[in-house]
């Protein structure tokens, strides 16, 4: 081989990768504006409960939503990333209440977080039916779903303020509180 066709090989393989890189950067510069663009449509028609940063942060949490190409798509990852963080937050409570750290038997801290122990569990049941529904395409079930989680999470976390007690479980409840929304409100764009 010679200097001169060596120098082509090397300059087309150069060449190639350039493009391949580029082309790479455009997908997920496109899917990223996606993902993006339907934070900005979910955030404005949410009422002031989800922010646009709040809808990128959760989603680009899972790498699903890179390859998202619908608002459905989105919905799913957001219905896990809920299962996920209402899982972790029953198992906070539970481990609360069993090592009690100081809890006493009827007190209002004891009761608020039996409350919340109640309402995740709920959470958590409703979760496989929420799935299905959103595979199904069967968005107005999911929905309906996702309020009451939403509305027995708030709840939860409103217990402790009603009883004068220092809410523990305050980030987790907002976290969840606003999965369920953000699910609910992707579903209301993808009908």
């Amino acid at each position: 081989m010679t200097m001169a066709s060596s120098n082509g090989v090397t300059a087309f393989f150069f060449l190639f990768a350039l493009l391949v890189a580029t082309s790479q950067a455009q997908l997920a510069a496109s899917t990223d504006s996606f993902m993006d663009g339907a934070c900005k449509t979910v955030a404005g028609g949410s009422g002031g409960d989800i922010s646009v940063a709040f809808c990128r942060d959760a989603l680009s949490s899972d790498g699903r939503s890179l390859n998202a190409s619908s608002y459905r798509d989105l919905a799913v990852v957001a219905v896990d990333l809920l299962t996920s963080n209402a899982t972790s937050t029953k198992s906070k409570i539970d481990s609360m209440l069993h090592d009690d750290g100081g809890l006493r038997p009827g007190d209002a801290t004891t009761r608020c977080l039996q409350s919340c122990q109640e309402a995740y569990a709920g959470v958590l049941q409703a979760q496989p039916g929420i799935f299905y529904s959103v595979q199904a395409g069967r968005f107005p079930e999911a929905t309906s779903a996702l309020e009451k989680s939403a509305g027995a999470v708030e709840e939860c976390e409103n217990g402790f303020g009603k009883s004068n007690v220092a809410p523990p479980l305050t980030e987790e409840d907002d976290d969840t509180f606003k999965l369920a929304k953000l699910v609910a409100l992707l579903l209301h764009e993808e009908s």
